[in-house]
């Protein structure tokens, strides 16, 4: 009695695993974010960031550009929502991870904005307490396999099958975030505008900037070098927006500019500029303004490469 039991619970967890397996390795990018970031090879250019990146730059777009051009690629987006991808220790461990060591001529954006260097101020950085540990990707050791069941045991709370029915976002195979439920009005884009910057002001006092998160990023520079070109960029967001970040972080463009002389890389702020890309909350650049955007941010990759190279030649 116990051993059919015993074989028919087997049998029937088999055939639950077989269902969820195939649920993950065909629709995995839309039941859940972060999932499909762990299911793919060693990357050996990368995209870096929160949620800004995440949805902004498009690493199809940066594939095409770069074709031919004798640099690594693909390209691939290791950037997460703001609750896991701040900048530290863990995001640089779990980062190094998903690089493919054996690039040497590969390219890595590091988007950048205020909040991925703060410290709340109930955790002390400086003696190793972070708000971002025990969230993917930093509670991942395995980070390129398919079907990926550690994700599956570790993070199964951000699995949400419901959106496999309504498919309003994906997240492709290259890690890109398709948002596809745009506002269609220009109330409920002013309506999200106002949501996303009540949400940023609601305890932006408790946060400073962290001396430990400066220098994780200024590591992170450091290492990635050895790989290829490395590039600082500030995501471009609404002037609504941009001013409360330069309000509560009146610091952050000075210490970007900082470590980038420090370590001889380009520092893009986006925010500068004449242009204006499209949002769709006036904190995240729509698909359509993305695509646009991400071409720019390839030419200016790519002349700043040029550049360097000249100078280097001019020296020598």
């Amino acid at each position: 009695m116990v051993k059919k039991l015993i074989i028919k619970l087997g049998i029937f967890s088999l055939i639950c695993l077989g269902i969820v397996t195939f649920i993950l390795v065909n629709y995995g990018g839309y039941i859940d974010y972060f999932y499909e970031k762990f299911t793919t090879p060693d990357a050996e250019s990368l995209i870096i960031g929160d949620s800004r990146s995440f949805q902004g730059v498009q690493p199809a777009v940066m594939d095409e550009f770069f074709e031919g051009k004798q640099y690594d690629t693909p390209f691939f987006n290791y950037s997460f929502t703001i609750a896991q991808s701040v900048i530290g220790p863990l995001y640089n461990q779990s980062i190094l991870r998903k690089l493919d060591k054996s690039a040497d001529n590969g390219i890595y954006v590091i988007c950048i904005s205020p909040e991925m260097l703060a410290q709340h101020e109930d955790y002390n950085n400086a003696i190793g307490e972070f708000r971002e540990a025990g969230q993917p990707p930093h509670n991942m050791k395995f980070v390129s396999i398919n079907p990926n069941y550690e994700y599956l045991v570790k993070n199964f709370s951000f699995f949400h099958f419901k959106t496999l029915f309504r498919k309003k976002a994906r997240v492709h195979k290259n890690g890109w975030l398709e948002e596809t439920n745009l506002p269609t009005e220009d109330k409920i884009f002013e309506e999200w505008k106002e949501a996303q910057i009540n949400i940023f002001l609601k305890d932006v006092d408790k946060y400073e900037l962290s001396q430990t998160r400066i220098q994780s990023l200024s590591d992170l520079v450091t290492e990635l070098d050895k790989y290829g070109h490395v590039f600082l960029t500030r995501m471009p967001i609404s002037k609504e927006f941009l001013k409360y970040e330069d309000k509560y972080f009146p610091r952050f463009n000075r210490i970007i500019d900082s470590i980038a002389n420090l370590k001889e890389v380009r520092y893009f702020d986006f925010n500068n500029g004449k242009r204006v890309y499209k949002t769709y909350d006036g904190h995240h650049v729509d698909k359509f303004s993305g695509k646009e955007f991400t071409k720019v941010l390839c030419d200016s990759i790519l002349q700043s490469i040029d550049r360097n190279k000249i100078i280097k030649n001019s020296i020598e």
